[in-house]
């Protein structure tokens, strides 16, 4: 019986870790609403070949150095709102499907995409109420001939 007392004190201790204080978390989608945007990758696709993550013709995935850029842009983007993003170094833009190497995944809605970083790549998906939902993740810049990045980049899906 002894036993059974000291697992649960110890898994009440850890039950009544509390997040830190000095952040915000917006559990209620009002700080999100008011101040920028939260993610959705229920739309997220990684099997189209432009945009399947892979870093070269073996099928490694990108690395972890390109995953914290990514996620240190998505942490900076949902700071802002859409007048902000688009003046920001992530340019926040609609997509014109006309002079892309992709077709438009679907018809319902409007495409954006936002830069992570000067040479790593977008983030491509629907925003609606706040919420971008990412569709695609680009690290070879594979959905536009971008002037200095050597055109389209195919590779074989990361194993």
């Amino acid at each position: 019986m002894g036993k059974n007392t000291n697992k649960r004190k110890a898994i009440k201790k850890l039950v009544d870790v509390k997040p830190p204080s000095k952040i915000p978390l917006p559990f209620n989608g009002e700080i999100v609403k008011e101040n920028g945007f939260s993610f959705s990758f229920s739309a997220f696709d990684r099997t189209h070949e432009l945009f399947n993550l892979s870093k070269n013709s073996k099928g490694d995935v990108m690395d972890g150095r390109w995953f914290l850029e990514l996620l240190d842009c998505l942490k900076s983007v949902s700071g802002k709102n859409v007048d902000e993003l688009k003046k920001s170094k992530h340019e926040l833009h609609p997509i014109d499907w006309s002079k892309t190497n992709a077709k438009s995944p679907s018809e319902q809605g409007e495409y954006w995409q936002f830069r992570i970083d000067k040479s790593s790549g977008r983030v491509i998906g629907l925003l609606i109420d706040s919420v971008f939902y990412v569709v695609w993740l680009d690290p070879h810049h594979n959905l536009t001939n971008s002037e200095g990045y050597g055109g389209v980049k195919l590779f074989p899906p990361p194993k």
